[in-house]
């Protein structure tokens, strides 16, 4: 586990008897497709990394409807700002395939942004992109569905390449559309030969098409 950690952000700059201690403390658990690794409102007893798998953090709207606000793939850490508020979870996670999650006690990644000062900034630089990105999500309400869609997909390129595994119910969730919606938009995107859509899984084709829709 500590030789996993030394190459993920924010660990990278730790000496190997920090990531060591990290490792004697932590626990790395298997989640099957479906399981809830914690929720909203839970105290943040655990800093997570995705070691294998994918995780979707997730917020559930009244009525039911699911709003999925970031996807975490392995090397990932996730919902890490409660180590510096001490706030419970913001959000629920949620294995959206067969996933590994390293937990790491809060008490013990909290000591070490005291104690280690690059690891404080590399874990602020974190912090301020995960925000980032919930940020551009919220501002996303106001967009068009097909902008929010072309900016989902393109978001999720730069994480997965040009094929992106995720269902189209999953590209609705992150959209904040339905499951019908996303299936007419890329229908018309796939006949427009910007994307090629199959069963679990879309590949963008021309990413520069998919680029236009972001414009002013």
């Amino acid at each position: 586990m500590g030789q996993f950690l030394s190459r993920m952000e924010p660990f990278r700059r730790l000496s190997q008897a920090e990531r060591l201690r990290l490792a004697a403390v932590a626990r790395e658990k298997r989640y099957d497709k479906g399981d809830t690794i914690f929720r909203a409102g839970q105290p943040a007893d655990a800093v997570c990394v995705v070691r294998e798998g994918r995780v979707h953090l997730m917020k559930f709207l009244e009525g039911g409807q699911a709003s999925t606000t970031c996807v975490m793939t392995p090397g990932e850490t996730f919902c890490c700002l409660p180590a510096l508020d001490g706030k419970p979870y913001p959000v629920d996670a949620v294995a959206a395939v067969d996933s590994t999650v390293i937990c790491i006690p809060t008490s013990a990644f909290h000591e070490l942004l005291r104690k280690n000062p690059a690891f404080l900034q590399d874990s602020l630089c974190l912090f301020c992109d995960r925000l980032r990105q919930v940020e551009d999500k919220s501002c996303m309400t106001y967009d068009s569905v097909e902008r929010r869609l072309a900016k989902s997909l393109l978001m999720l390129s730069k994480k997965f390449g040009p094929t992106i595994p995720l269902t189209k119910q999953e590209l609705a969730e992150l959209a904040n559309t339905t499951q019908e919606t996303t299936i007419r938009i890329l229908s018309q995107l796939s006949k427009q030969g910007v994307i090629r859509s199959a069963r679990g899984k879309t590949t963008i084709l021309r990413p520069e098409k998919l680029s236009a829709f972001l414009d002013p």
